[in-house]
């Protein structure tokens, strides 16, 4: 009787603090140093989030960056199959706290319940939805490009279509989902200095260091930098173990300090 008592005592514990990991956020402030980039664009803050799901944006977490943010990039999953529209028209309301734009790349579950309302609130908001196309980015005559691709797949993902007619001398790839950019011939990852993707959530649940996917990091491939988040919110399971619940500042350089 003892031991079941313990061991009840173990997994209610267990659980309090996985449902705490899934609801305590982590900014992640991050340098990416690029002798590349545009001098112009030197000190750039772009604030980066993804994987928002059935959680409400903490307005005391993005109250407490102190960085003047120049650009908000949500990348992919703002929401799921039954979360009310209106909270998430809330988060997107809450992203716009800064004077910066903010760009959106679509996720598999935004597709999920009613995606022209999704589009249209957006718009509404003055979002920059990017599926297969980019931005660009004008500072003192250097120009840097946002691209962002369709999700989720690499047939889907149309990095052809997304780069053409962009300008930048410094390319920024958004993806919801990172497989598409591994997928892609060298020659064409060349061509893109900086990838953000989400979707993986670290695997959300590690057993022992184990999990269906990597960790979030960021990391460098040949000469892409390439960060992906292990995601705000959280999906099937309000818990996670092993891993965080985060976003990110990202302040791009082109020298250590």
């Amino acid at each position: 009787m003892v031991y079941i008592l313990l061991i009840i005592t173990f997994i209610s514990l267990l659980l309090i603090y996985m449902y705490f990991k899934a609801h305590h956020d982590t900014i992640d402030y991050r340098t990416i140093i690029d002798e590349r980039l545009p001098a112009s664009f030197i000190n750039l803050h772009i604030f980066f989030i993804s994987d928002v799901h059935r959680r409400n944006i903490r307005e005391s977490t993005l109250d407490s960056i102190s960085q003047s943010i120049d650009a908000v990039i949500i990348g992919g999953d703002l929401t799921e199959k039954g979360v009310p529209l209106e909270r998430t028209l809330n988060n997107i309301k809450k992203l716009k706290k800064w004077d910066a734009p903010v760009f959106f790349v679509w996720g598999n579950n935004d597709y999920e319940e009613y995606p022209d309302k999704i589009y249209s609130m957006l718009l509404q908001e003055n979002v920059t939805i990017l599926a297969n196309n980019h931005k660009d980015l004008i500072r003192d005559g250097q120009t840097i490009s946002f691209i962002g691709l369709d999700c989720c797949t690499y047939r889907e993902a149309r990095l052809d279509q997304a780069q053409k007619g962009a300008k930048g001398s410094y390319n920024i790839l958004i993806t919801h989902n990172p497989s598409p950019f591994d997928a892609f011939e060298t020659a064409s990852k060349e061509k893109l200095h900086t990838v953000l993707a989400g979707h993986t959530h670290g695997g959300q649940i590690r057993i022992f260091g184990f999990g269906p996917y990597e960790r979030g990091k960021l990391h460098k491939i040949h000469n892409t930098n390439k960060l992906v988040s292990e995601g705000y919110g959280y999906t099937g399971v309000p818990f996670r173990l092993g891993t965080k619940s985060e976003c990110h500042v990202i302040t791009f350089s082109d020298k250590s300090e």
